[in-house]
């Protein structure tokens, strides 16, 4: 709120170009130092045996396809899958919650006038271009979640991505969403799943109250065995967070937070108990060193910015959408739509994706249905689009074939 307005809307334009082309690339930062956090054990890798799993005190929750209790042992823990928990229904929250989403005016106001800014009116008029087959439901439901996950673990993805604010913080459509990461953690444990966090542009995110921030996740929620951690170089096992929007912060104020060493000094987390893997968010091939030099780990415009990540030494990790379309939330953004042509927008992007060879493989996204990004099955009704003449979950069974293919070398850690 206290940006320039034009400075506001080149923001805004650049958010709308990477989520529109859904081939955003999500970058993190690699540079790490012992750290004094007890570690809880590793994740179990892709090649441990049912033995082992039962070993870990995991159980397949009947809601389990029975495809994944018959195939491969355990779901691809590289293959990310964003996952919003911010949406409510008057039975579970006493209010609807993001389904009535207000549409967003245009930053030109003599534009902003042609179209509606009234809200939606659930549940036959929500904030989104597909209707839900379980309907407008509440992210707050244990049924509802269950139902989410294990249709995550049918896809191949491993890791859930999940929107996060801080405690009593959340967007202006939702409600906080951190009270709901136990039930989360506890759902992703049941169907062999680990769950990372998103970290959104909260209101006066800055360096230093992320660190805050990061030390709460640390003696919170990553203590869980669900808790997403990756092998580091040295043989640690890291936390990994998500920064959405990093570049609203400049380099220099990454830096301190970041960098270890004498680089780093007294601010940085590193060595630290809220020290993490940490990728930001980059858009054009040119992030690549801006993401080094801020102290982040990894990039994309897949080949050519996977090289240059390379080059840079940071992690890459684009991230692959089936398709876009926000009309219901922006009217006025029709041209920036994408066609699912059925799924080969998908296809086409996951192929180019596990080609250029990156660390992590993210799908965005399993249930941002105001973007229309979804993977979740989605039902026919009147005045909605469907994924006709397609099956309801025609995109898990996609995502599943390409998280088969996905083989990230494991051998060294990030």
């Amino acid at each position: 709120a206290l940006l320039p307005p034009i400075l506001r809307r080149v923001l805004l334009k650049r958010r709308l170009l990477a989520r529109c082309l859904a081939l955003t690339a999500l970058i993190g930062c690699i540079i790490w130092l012992a750290g004094s956090f007890p570690q809880p054990p590793p994740p179990p890798s892709q090649s441990e045996t049912p033995a082992a799993q039962a070993k870990d005190g995991m159980v397949v929750s009947s809601l389990t396809p029975a495809a994944n209790q018959n195939g491969p042992s355990l779901p691809n823990y590289r293959v990310h899958i964003f996952y919003y928990a911010w949406y409510g229904e008057p039975g579970t929250d006493g209010a609807w919650l993001h389904w009535n989403h207000s549409r967003l005016p245009h930053w030109n106001a003599e534009r902003a006038r042609k179209f509606s800014q009234a809200g939606h009116t659930p549940p036959g008029d929500i904030g989104a271009n597909f209707y839900p087959e379980l309907g407008p439901y509440s992210s707050a439901n244990i049924s509802v979640v269950r139902r989410h996950f294990a249709q995550i673990r049918r896809s191949g993805a491993g890791t859930v991505v999940v929107s996060w604010y801080p405690p009593g913080m959340a967007d202006g459509n939702g409600r906080p969403v951190d009270r709901l990461v136990p039930m989360l953690l506890s759902a992703a444990r049941e169907f062999q799943l680990r769950l990372a966090l998103h970290i959104e542009p909260y209101a006066g995110r800055s360096p230093a109250n992320l660190r805050r921030h990061l030390r709460y996740i640390a003696a919170t929620h990553a203590r869980h065995p669900a808790f997403y951690r990756e092998r580091t170089r040295d043989g640690r096992w890291l936390p990994v967070h998500y920064i959405y929007d990093s570049y609203r912060i400049p380099r220099s104020l990454w830096r301190p937070l970041l960098l270890g060493g004498g680089l780093g000094g007294s601010a940085s987390i590193r060595g630290k108990s809220e020290d993490a893997l940490m990728f930001g968010l980059a858009m054009s091939i040119g992030d690549c060193q801006t993401i080094k030099e801020s102290g982040f780990d990894g990039a994309s415009n897949w080949a050519a910015m996977s090289r240059q990540c390379s080059t840079a030494g940071v992690a890459f990790a684009p991230s692959i959408g089936p398709g876009y379309i926000d009309t219901a939330v922006r009217p006025w953004n029709a041209e920036n739509t994408r066609q699912r042509e059925g799924g080969r927008y998908y296809t086409d992007g996951l192929r180019t994706a596990i080609a250029a060879r990156p660390v992590f493989l993210s799908i965005t996204s399993f249930n941002e249905w105001h973007e229309g990004t979804q993977i979740e099955p989605a039902a026919p009704r009147y005045g909605y689009l469907d994924y006709t003449p397609r099956k309801r979950d025609h995109y898990l069974d996609l995502t599943a074939q390409y998280a088969a293919l996905f083989k990230p070398d494991t051998s060294a850690g990030l």
